[in-house]
């Protein structure tokens, strides 16, 4: 039996990140105030520390979560499968050419993974598409403040979010 109702779990789960930046910062910035000397450094550690997990906090807050949409995205050992109606297509993200995020006329967005094998089409809101922020996060150069950018509006639009270098000939 739980004490806390499961409404408010789900609330303070969004938001844990920034719960979390709070008290690193707090303490950082209680032992800078409150102490002297080498101890100092400590809490400006603390301190450095604690406004980093706020910045990772609120790029994973802007960043597209999976909830209530049509099918399930998995990533397992570096590969993206999406699972709908039965059947599944995968890609693997080491072979990846360009990520897409497109939005249509109702602002819905779909991402859209270009690979060798072919395409890969993913609804922004698929469960589990809040864990590509980590898988993606290996690409080299990922733009994620286009995906937020994505979310923004609410005309169509495609959104580039990652592309791979190719070796230019000339």
């Amino acid at each position: 039996m739980s004490f806390v109702r499961p409404e408010a779990i789900s609330y303070f789960q969004n938001y844990r990140g920034f719960i979390l930046s709070a008290m690193i910062t707090t303490v950082g910035l209680y032992i800078l105030i409150s102490s002297f000397g080498t101890t100092k450094i400590v809490g400006g550690v603390f301190l450095l520390i604690g406004l980093l997990v706020g910045h990772d906090a609120y790029r994973r807050f802007k960043f597209p979560d999976g909830r209530g949409g049509p099918g399930v995205l998995e990533i397992d050992e570096r590969r993206v499968s999406y699972l709908f109606g039965g059947l599944e297509t995968s890609i693997s993200i080491d072979s990846l050419d360009r990520i897409e995020l497109h939005r249509n006329v109702k602002g819905y967005v779909t991402w859209i993974f270009y690979g060798p094998d072919g395409m890969l089409s993913v609804p922004g809101d698929a469960e589990g598409t809040d864990a590509l922020f980590d898988a993606l996060v290996a690409l080299p150069g990922i733009n994620y403040s286009q995906a937020e950018a994505a979310l923004q509006g609410k005309e169509p639009d495609i959104f580039l979010i990652w592309q791979r270098n190719r070796a230019k000939l000339h």
